[in-house]
């Protein structure tokens, strides 16, 4: 338990607070199942990607903390350009080298091992944001398990305002982004 509270938190702080239970996901379904089984408790739900947050967001007390670290594939469609990853791909070391062999660049973080789920959903601020914009205005959709435990897509054209909120909620996001 101890491991899987704080062994992926970067700069080593191990606040005083306690989940109820940790879920290492590994797909879009023990997602879905997470979420049913903390609504079935009456637990929150809390959310881990990178590990990156200074002040240890992920942790809270009695809640259900679903560690994604493990969801890290990165998919891509040359016929739209559009490529596709999972909340715990790190920007740097990850997805700019995969990028990369394609062509392609996107606005990176401050730090190499940064997941793109959190850094994503804080705005993705990053060293070239100047020249590139803020990350999470790429974003063009994105996969969301809803606090039902319902997986959806969020994009210009269905569940706008998952996209909309997406772009800088934090971890106050009302849902769990796989892809």
């Amino acid at each position: 338990y101890e491991q899987a509270r704080v062994g992926r938190i970067f700069n080593a702080r191990r606040p005083d607070r306690f989940p109820a239970g940790v879920l290492l996901a590994e797909s879009d379904d023990d997602v879905i199942e997470g979420v049913a089984l903390a609504a079935e408790r009456g637990w929150t739900v809390s959310v881990r990607s990178g590990g990156h947050s200074w002040a240890a967001w992920s942790l809270r007390d009695d809640a259900l903390l679903i560690d994604l670290g493990a969801m890290r594939d990165i998919g891509y469609e040359p016929a739209t350009g559009v490529v596709s990853a999972r909340p715990a791909v790190q920007g740097a070391l990850e997805l700019a080298p995969f990028l990369a062999e394609r062509g392609r660049a996107f606005p990176g973080g401050h730090c190499a091992s940064v997941g793109l789920g959190g850094y994503l959903l804080q705005g993705g601020q990053g060293w070239n944001g100047r020249a590139r914009g803020w990350a999470c205005q790429s974003v063009v959709g994105l996969d969301v398990v809803t606090a039902d435990g319902q997986l959806v897509h969020a994009d210009a054209g269905q569940n706008t305002d998952l996209l909309w909120a997406a772009r800088g909620a934090g971890p106050g996001f009302p849902g769990v982004v796989t892809r």
